[in-house]
């Protein structure tokens, strides 16, 4: 099966094309331009290079992140998903980011921007869920992590924002298991669509957790 992933959470554009136990081609860009400009054309040429026409099912990222780039990944996937008539698998960003660490050994928590000196994290280990979405100040879940019974890794977008001393377990995670990537998002997907975890094209939704500071600033002038 021939897999592709689509990664827009955040200010990475990603793209990947996975079949079965290989990647055909990754493409991934961190730039100023909007993924509205970069994903289709990553998509074109990462199916050049792949060598293949058309995909079997496509998983895209669903958040928690930016809610302009959750909603471009999303229907640009819905849209290739319903031309192409293929299944879609809705990934979570934190539970992809996880992918980067495969293994028993250490606690895995991913940190993306919830802004304010916040950030969404989750717990994982062997790339399964320990805990429930949550946002909070970043330096006090760096703290917190001190306080888990192993060796943890902090990866994500928001590391430079770390403020406090890195308790003696905690770790972050090498430049090249950071940040999202396309090839996690398949990856994961895949395992997703293994145990039959099947996304409806027509009522997909961006897993946003917070409101957006539009949400946010209008419902205070109400008050």
């Amino acid at each position: 099966m021939i897999i592709l992933g689509i990664e827009a959470a955040t200010r990475v554009a990603s793209v990947a094309i996975v079949s079965d136990e290989k990647i055909l081609a990754e493409i991934s860009q961190e730039a100023k331009l909007t993924h509205s400009e970069t994903l289709l054309p990553q998509i074109e040429k990462a199916l050049k290079i792949a060598n293949v026409e058309k995909v079997d099912a496509v998983a895209v990222s669903i958040g928690p992140g930016s809610f302009t780039g959750l909603r471009i990944g999303l229907a640009t996937a819905k849209s290739l998903a319903y031309a192409w008539q293929i299944k879609i698998i809705g990934v979570p960003t934190l539970q992809a980011i996880s992918y980067h660490f495969p293994t028993n050994n250490a606690v895995i928590i991913p940190l993306l921007d919830a802004q304010k000196s916040r950030a969404y994290f989750q717990k994982f280990k062997a790339c399964k869920p320990l805990s429930e979405i949550e946002v909070k100040n970043i330096d006090e879940i760096v703290t917190s992590a001190g306080e888990i019974d192993s060796e943890v890794f902090l990866c994500g977008e928001m590391l430079n924002k770390i403020k406090v001393e890195l308790p003696p377990n905690v770790k972050i995670a090498p430049i090249n298991c950071r940040m999202p990537r396309a090839v996690n998002v398949a990856m994961c997907g895949k395992d997703l669509l293994d145990a039959g975890e099947i996304s409806n094209v027509m009522n997909m939704e961006p897993l946003y957790i917070r409101r957006s500071e539009a949400e946010e600033l209008w419902e205070k002038r109400q008050k």
